[in-house]
């Protein structure tokens, strides 16, 4: 709290956020935790250079947005935190035990057994059909469209305001959501009961554009809580209050996204349970802190 008190204060003028203020913060904490907490991360000594650069990247971006406004600056200026999201994930993979030597698989093989009796991602197997295999990819791969869906015809509404508001709501999640990941980290069941997923499914397109996707980009840890699943469900709730029409299709959709992440074998179920109960609780906690900081700037647009 004391340092993004003090960017609000130094920054001001510059317009700071909140979605600034947290995105600054996690780059900040990550990069000292590095220093004395860094088991098992690779090239550990440039993760704090690297943060810090960054965190200079984001103010002179806000900087020379705050000067020389444009369509072009102005855009990169709103939406630089889709770019920190997919950074944030991707170094996730090299962060992921670098404070606790351990790994919870235990925890959530175990929690699934005494709340369902079974392996959820095992059972499923009964169901698969090539049509559910793909409408459960289809889930998988809208999710990716799900912050634009919302914020786009905000943004190109003028609604501004609004456009920040609901990125913050999003960052918020995904930021908490990667710290939870250094305190819990797990992998998710195509790891663990590789071994007992004995089905092979059988699909089209979004089946194969899923694979390729997580054959490229997904990590060992950072499987509980769920983020896809907490960040659907932010989206979905601030999609409500935003942008109405688009947050009722998004809700559904968020449904299918929990449903895919176990039918696709990526997550435990508790996995996507807790996805759900922090995507809810953190975008309360998220308009808690939006309505504190609009009695501090009651007048920013």
């Amino acid at each position: 709290m004391e340092f993004t008190g003090f960017l609000r204060k130094r920054y001001s003028d510059w317009n700071l956020r909140p979605m600034d203020a947290v995105i600054l913060a996690y780059l900040a904490l990550i990069g000292i935790l590095v220093v004395p907490f860094h088991r098992d991360v690779r090239n550990w000594a440039a993760v704090p250079f690297v943060h810090a650069g960054l965190c200079a990247l984001v103010l002179g971006l806000i900087r020379w947005q705050s000067g020389r406004p444009g369509p072009v600056i102005d855009f990169v200026r709103t939406f630089y935190p889709v770019l920190w999201i997919c950074f944030a994930w991707t170094e996730m993979d090299n962060l992921v035990t670098m404070i606790f030597p351990y790994w919870a698989n235990d925890f959530v093989v175990r929690a699934d057994l005494w709340i369902f009796g079974v392996h959820p991602t095992v059972w499923v197997e009964r169901l698969f059909r090539p049509w559910l295999t793909e409408l459960m990819n289809f889930f998988y791969t809208i999710y990716y469209f799900f912050i634009a869906t919302i914020s786009f015809p905000l943004y190109f509404r003028g609604k501004r305001k609004e456009t920040f508001e609901f990125l913050f709501l999003v960052t918020f999640t995904f930021a908490v959501s990667f710290l939870l990941f250094l305190v819990f980290p797990s992998e998710g069941a195509w790891i663990i009961l590789k071994d007992k997923h004995t089905v092979e499914p059988e699909g089209g397109f979004f089946l194969h554009f899923i694979q390729w996707v997580q054959s490229n980009g997904t990590m060992r840890g950072g499987a509980f809580p769920s983020s896809h699943v907490a960040a659907a469900f932010t989206i979905a709730l601030a999609g409500l209050r935003y942008n109405r029409p688009a947050g009722l299709v998004i809700l559904p959709l968020s449904i299918g996204v929990a449903l895919a992440t176990v039918y696709c074998r990526y997550h435990h179920a508790v996995d996507a349970i807790a996805g759900i109960l922090c995507g809810i609780l953190l975008y309360g906690i998220g308009r808690r802190i939006l309505r504190s900081d609009g009695r501090v700037h009651p007048d920013r647009k």
